[in-house]
């Protein structure tokens, strides 16, 4: 499933990043450019082994398994898991995520069941 971008009109620029079907297919340069991350949550309820989100601070194509991982979200089994960023996160340059089954660069394979992440960025 794509991934659907919802601008918050009452909020300025905030808007949600959300990915139905989150995999090991990347998912690239969502926020189109810069990007400053405040709250991502993962929905790993259907999943019965822990799954990891990896985000990339990148523009342009990444490749999971290759390139490094900026920040990498442990989300543990059958639950639905918040990650609020106090002070923000940046990704400079571009926002591209990723959900794999293993933690670190490597791994490329994708959850058994579908994941849902929402990010809000700015």
């Amino acid at each position: 499933m794509a991934v659907t971008i919802i601008p918050l009109a009452l909020a300025g620029a905030i808007k949600i990043i959300r990915d139905a079907d989150c995999d090991a297919t990347a998912e690239n340069n969502v926020a189109d450019g810069a990007a400053t991350i405040y709250a991502i949550t993962v929905d790993n309820t259907a999943n019965a082994a822990i799954e990891y989100v990896k985000l990339y601070n990148s523009a342009t194509a990444i490749t999971v398994g290759t390139t490094d991982p900026d920040v990498i979200l442990m989300v543990p089994v059958s639950v639905v898991r918040s990650y609020i960023f106090r002070n923000s996160l940046s990704m400079s340059t571009g926002l591209s995520f990723a959900a794999v089954t293993a933690g670190g660069t490597a791994g490329t394979t994708g959850p058994t069941s579908a994941m849902i992440v929402n990010i809000v960025i700015g």
